[in-house]
């Protein structure tokens, strides 16, 4: 039996007339709303990026490439042939030189002494004291940014009018090896930083080395470049773009190589190591860096003393209270602190320190810890 249609009163058809008159502009305002606030953000982008201040347009342009959601943004501003020529004009040379391993003496751990050593000490009055000078632990700046120095690590605050971060101080370079995700890389998922550390009973580490991220989707478990861990040869694929390799030879001396292969690894000797860069201060000589590099990021960096120290720096950025840093300002900071070699790690979301069971900065209550495939770990 077919239904009949109900017809609708006068009353009922007017107010149904009003409600669509009522979505219809609701609708109107907000897609009006929309193109404004689309016109007003095209118009402060032009104005930021094709400016009068060609410094500000290059730090955003730098700034956004390095990211995964925002590197679309200059590309609407700027042709490829613009872009091309903005990273010409912010970027860092990649003429480095072969590290030097005589420029670092690793300190030899000092034994503590029995109270009748301390007291012979005392008594031998006029004996001369003689003592490598290389198992003197260099000092470290700022000593009013020292937050803890324990278990043989010393762990700083930094602080700029663009960034916050720390530097953590591994006195002993025998502790700080190379952690990966898995035994084997298989291409599965990869681990979080603080995973990482647990499966190694770590007490401390840093984001390691980059890895495949298509789309900035990636898993983080399969690493770009040379990886070694604790002696053993573990990847070997195509570094791209950045293909410094950092590793720890068999004397814990910090060594820099372009385009490590695996038999240049074993001919140094190389018992961990990682590949990222670009490389930041060489032999004691920095860089040159021209403009605002990559500009202002996360970061993560690793350089070591002359004595043989460990430095081990994360910044954090991309927040309102520290955008981040440039590779001048990381090279900056790894000088003050009395690096003679320094590399840029794997930055932005992945940027991490992990120290007794915890995060030290806080990246990861922002943008959650990304999963990676390898850290530096300190056992």
């Amino acid at each position: 039996m077919q239904k009949t249609k109900k017809k609708l009163t006068k009353a009922q058809r007017r107010r149904r007339r009003r409600n669509r008159r009522i979505a219809w502009r609701a609708t109107l305002c907000v897609l009006t709303l929309i193109g404004l606030v689309l016109v007003a953000a095209l118009s402060a982008g032009e104005a930021a990026f094709n400016g009068p201040s060609q410094t500000v347009g290059d730090l955003l342009t730098v700034s956004m490439l390095e990211t995964s959601a925002l590197k679309f943004v200059p590309r609407i501003f700027y042709s490829q042939e613009k872009l091309d020529e903005v990273v010409a004009r912010n970027s860092v040379s990649e003429d480095n030189d072969e590290t030097d391993t005589s420029l670092i003496v690793v300190a030899k751990p000092t034994p503590i002494p029995d109270p009748g050593e301390v007291q012979a000490a005392e008594a031998g009055e006029g004996e001369a004291q003689t003592a490598d000078a290389a198992s003197t632990p260099q000092p470290t700046p700022a000593p009013e940014n020292l937050l803890s120095s324990e278990d043989g690590i010393e762990l700083y605050q930094v602080k700029s009018g663009t960034y916050n971060g720390y530097m953590m101080v591994v006195l002993d370079p025998s502790r700080v090896t190379v952690g990966t995700c898995r035994d084997k890389f298989n291409g599965s998922r990869g681990l979080q930083l603080k995973d990482i550390a647990k499966r190694y009973d770590a007490l401390a580490a840093i984001n390691g080395g980059g890895f495949e991220d298509k789309g900035g989707v990636g898993n983080g478990g399969t690493p770009v470049g040379l990886v070694v861990a604790q002696g053993k040869l573990m990847h070997t694929g195509n570094a791209g773009q950045y293909n410094i390799t950092v590793g720890f030879n068999q004397d814990n001396i910090m060594v820099l190589a372009k385009n490590m292969s695996k038999s240049e690894a074993k001919e140094k000797g190389i018992r961990d190591a990682i590949t990222f860069g670009p490389a930041l201060i060489v032999n004691g000589e920095p860089v040159a860096v021209k403009g605002a590099s990559s500009g202002l990021n996360p970061r993560t960096a690793i350089g070591q003393r002359s004595d043989g120290a460990v430095l081990m720096l994360v910044i954090e950025g991309r927040q309102a209270s520290s955008l981040g840093a440039t590779y001048a300002d990381l090279i900056s900071i790894m000088l003050e602190y009395g690096a003679i070699n320094a590399i840029n790690m794997d930055g932005g979301s992945s940027s991490l320190m992990y120290y007794k069971g915890e995060y030290v900065n806080n990246g990861v209550v922002l943008t959650g810890s990304r999963t990676m495939p390898t850290a530096f770990i300190v056992r």
